[in-house]
């Protein structure tokens, strides 16, 4: 069929475009992309004509892409989860890394003494750094303790010597009353209060209970020494009422500081181990919990340590 237009070649009946258009053809597939894409012309027809053979091909393309996100968001799901895994074994590794490195911190300062002073320093003491703050009321408590059982003892010294100075020979020697002033403050020291500083610092029940038994004797000797029993170089109550009794007023006097000073070490030391048993009642520490963690360590750590000993020896 011949071109109507002027055109030379044949006209598509299918959707009226012209295959192999003539010098005055026009073209506009550029404005139409289907149609360019379907090689005709590019008439508004054609675009049209087209799409029957695009929309298959787009309802195919949509669902493949719905498909890529779904198993992209699946991914990336993934690496997440694999990240957050990753960040919190970090995270724990810095932590143990910090224990470490604040043990090593505290031996280093464990192994620099700062008490009673720098220029005598027998050994570390800090309880602002060492003691959790939710036990430090406590334990500055019984540093007060051990603080005033140390002037209770200096007191009672005095006293004794004033005593033994007035020529009155019928209390006990000097020996007894030295003794028990030099042994006296280390014993309190050592016996007592670093048990307690040590249980509360590293939570351990051995030291605790320590403690306990130390402190208990520690109350009971504080209250001999305010009742002032005779014979046992305590300046207490008795011991005071002997000195005024046989006109000796200084030495009297002395001794009534020294009841003074043993009332309030042995009021204190009550109060204190009353507190103690009761915080540590409360975390679930008793005499039953402490002799079964004793029976535990004899089992684990002293028995086999003695069979390898008696084996080396066979």
């Amino acid at each position: 069929m011949s071109n109507p237009f002027g055109g030379y070649g044949p006209m598509d009946r299918n959707n009226g475009g012209f295959i192999g258009a003539g010098p005055t053809r026009k073209s506009y597939g550029t404005d139409n992309s289907a149609g360019a894409s379907s090689g005709y012309g590019g008439t508004s027809d054609a675009g049209i004509g087209s799409s029957t053979n695009v929309v298959p091909l787009t309802n195919d393309s949509t669902t493949t892409t719905s498909d890529v996100e779904v198993g992209a968001t699946a991914e990336v799901g993934q690496g997440l989860t694999e990240r957050e895994r990753m960040l919190m074994r970090k995270e724990e590794e810095l932590k143990r890394r910090e224990a470490k490195v604040g043990l090593a911190e505290r031996e280093i300062k464990a192994l620099t003494p700062n008490w009673p002073c720098k220029q005598y320093a027998l050994e570390y003491h800090d309880i602002d750094e060492e003691i959790p703050p939710a036990k430090r009321p406590i334990m500055k408590r019984l540093y007060l303790n051990v603080l005033l059982t140390f002037a209770a003892l200096l007191i009672n010294w005095i006293a004794m010597l004033g005593i033994w100075f007035s020529g009155d020979q019928s209390g006990p020697s000097y020996t007894l009353w030295g003794t028990m002033y030099l042994l006296g403050i280390p014993g309190a020291w050592k016996m007592w209060y670093r048990p307690i500083y040590f249980a509360y610092r590293d939570k351990a029940t051995l030291s605790y209970f320590c403690f306990l038994m130390s402190f208990a004797a520690h109350c009971f000797f504080s209250v001999v020494m305010a009742l002032g029993l005779p014979n046992c170089a305590a300046g207490g109550l008795m011991t005071m009422v002997q000195q005024f009794a046989v006109g000796n007023p200084k030495a009297g006097f002395m001794t009534f500081l020294s009841m003074l000073a043993w009332i309030g070490v042995a009021g204190l030391s009550i109060l204190n181990i009353k507190k103690v048993q009761n915080e540590w009642g409360k975390e679930g520490v008793d005499m039953t919990s402490i002799t079964e963690q004793l029976r535990n360590e004899v089992r684990d750590q002293l028995v086999p340590q003695v069979a390898s000993a008696v084996a080396r020896r066979v």
